[in-house]
């Protein structure tokens, strides 16, 4: 498998950068198309897929278009891979944007980030990101690889957001990026049969 560099984090701020940077993995996974899902699902920025119906939650960054032949493994594989590592970025800014909100704010005259509770989940999302980082680092990296860091990026991103607070879950807070990523991934991470044990990407 190509090893791919992820996004920066600090490139994953709100939903339009996100379906930007999600077109770059249909671009890199598929140079001049869009990946389809095993489901027959395509998922890319509205302004990629002309046909297909907004996204409920992406406030109109996203379309969804349904009916289309699966992909080829190797294009399946390869999107699925970027997928994974674009929403470890979009967990990442999260974790970042909501640990300076921490600090600048205070309770009975002392930062909030002094809080053990507050720590000891910010210490859980880092070591979340610094495991998935490890696994997207093994050149033998399988479909059942994916689906764990896929799993724990989903509870890495829902712990953040109560760090970030109610504000995360706002239209202009990061909740929507990381639910868009959530829904990516159950999209096209059931890789099926075109992925076997060997992780090669091979039919």
């Amino acid at each position: 498998m190509t090893t791919l560099k992820p996004p920066a984090p600090a490139a994953v701020t709100g939903l339009p950068e996100f379906a930007a940077l999600l077109d770059g993995c249909h671009e890199e996974a598929a140079p001049g198309a869009l990946v389809v899902s095993r489901g027959g699902h395509t998922v890319a920025s509205a302004l990629r897929l002309r046909t297909g119906v907004p996204v409920p939650g992406s406030s109109g960054t996203l379309a969804v278009a349904s009916g289309g032949p699966p992909s080829a493994g190797r294009e399946l594989v390869a999107f699925a891979d970027r997928l994974v590592r674009l929403h470890r970025a979009a967990v990442h800014a999260v974790l970042d944007q909501a640990v300076t909100r921490l600090g600048e704010r205070t309770s009975e005259g002392t930062s909030l980030l002094n809080r053990q509770l507050v720590q000891g989940s910010v210490a859980d999302v880092a070591l979340a990101l610094s495991e998935t980082q490890d696994l997207l680092a093994l050149p033998s990296l399988t479909a059942a690889g994916l689906r764990r860091a896929h799993a724990d990026l989903v509870r890495a991103g829902r712990t953040v957001l109560k760090l970030y607070g109610a504000h995360s879950l706002t239209s202009e807070g990061p909740g929507p990026v990381l639910y868009v990523a959530e829904l990516l991934g159950n999209t096209y991470l059931h890789l099926g049969s075109e992925w076997g044990d060997t992780g090669d990407g091979s039919s």
